[in-house]
């Protein structure tokens, strides 16, 4: 039950890929600046982490520690719950349309696919230099 609530999620949030179907996604840093554009770039890794079917890079670079606990479920951690997650979804074009800075917090307004865009909320913090999802949103 808990790996399909999270391929759902991960669906509906535009976080992996998987399938024959799959698109490149499109670079959203290069529209930001600062901050902005550090947020924004992690979701284009993420993406591209997502499109290589690399859940392990996911988890180990861009999911913060709390969510990462959080995705855990019986013997299954982060890694292959994402793993699941990514077989299950099959199409996707992430676009992000906006980040909000508020601190050492930061939401970004992300868009999935081109004929029916779906949106999510990607919410991050500041782990030293870098930025680390908190929460993918729905």
């Amino acid at each position: 039950m808990r790996r399909i609530h999270l391929a759902v999620t991960l669906a509906a949030a535009a976080v992996a890929v998987g399938g024959c179907t799959a698109q490149p996604s499109s670079s959203s840093a290069g529209d930001f600046k600062g901050d902005e554009a550090d947020v924004a770039q992690v979701v284009d890794d993420i993406s591209s982490a997502g499109q290589k079917g690399n859940a392990d890079d996911i988890c180990a670079k861009y999911v913060s520690k709390d969510l990462a606990d959080s995705l855990k479920a019986g013997d299954a951690d982060c890694t292959d719950e994402l793993q699941e997650a990514i077989q299950d979804v099959n199409d996707f074009e992430l676009k992000v349309k906006d980040v909000t800075i508020s601190g050492d917090t930061a939401r970004a307004e992300v868009e999935q696919g081109d004929d029916k865009p779906s949106t999510a909320t990607f919410e991050l913090a500041r782990d030293g230099k870098s930025w680390r999802v908190t929460s993918f949103g729905a």
